[in-house]
């Protein structure tokens, strides 16, 4: 990624993610931005209908944490602002890394390298990291669906605000 870039409407992230998120000092930004979410539908994009309803409940009370629908803009921003800007380098690409007794070493493009005690491969749909995680070079194939999210003010007429509501359907696109 190049620069921050107010792309995307909302990201969910689950109970171990936000369980991470705590373990880094960052629980409050989570519980603060983080939406409420109890129950999940997925509806008939036509109708309106219900086709499934569930309780997050047997989630929640086994990870004892909830999963947090968040904007993605707002937590970019909060980590940010926690890590300091000047702890984040945009524009760079992976070409390898490598795990040792002190840390872990990644290497970029333009020849820099950086060490820690984690890395987080968060490097996108393409990840260079992605066989080092695995330890293989999956095959990536379509899946036969779109997704396409969006964020909406919370209004009850269409679904409870602590429900995470998919509309599902056909449809098709013309060129």
């Amino acid at each position: 990624m190049k620069e921050i870039k107010p792309v995307g409407a909302a990201i969910s992230v689950w109970p171990n993610g936000v369980k991470c998120m705590a373990h880094l000092g960052m629980g409050d930004i989570m519980e603060t931005f983080g939406g409420p979410l109890r129950r999940m539908a997925y509806r008939d994009f036509r109708s309106g209908e219900n086709m499934t309803q569930f309780s997050l409940a047997p989630l929640i009370e086994r990870t004892g944490s909830r999963p947090c629908p968040v904007s993605r803009a707002e937590l970019q921003r909060e980590m940010l602002d926690y890590w300091g800007r000047d702890s984040v380098q945009f524009g760079k690409r992976v070409t390898r890394c490598e795990e040792d007794a002190d840390g872990v070493t990644v290497w970029f493009t333009d020849g820099s390298s950086a060490s820690g005690d984690l890395l987080i491969a968060a490097d996108g749909s393409h990840s260079a990291l992605r066989p080092w995680v695995l330890g293989f070079t999956p095959q990536r194939r379509y899946a036969g669906y779109v997704n396409w999210n969006g964020l909406v003010e919370i209004d009850e007429a269409l679904a409870p605000g602590d429900q995470w509501t998919t509309f599902v359907g056909e449809a098709s696109a013309s060129r």
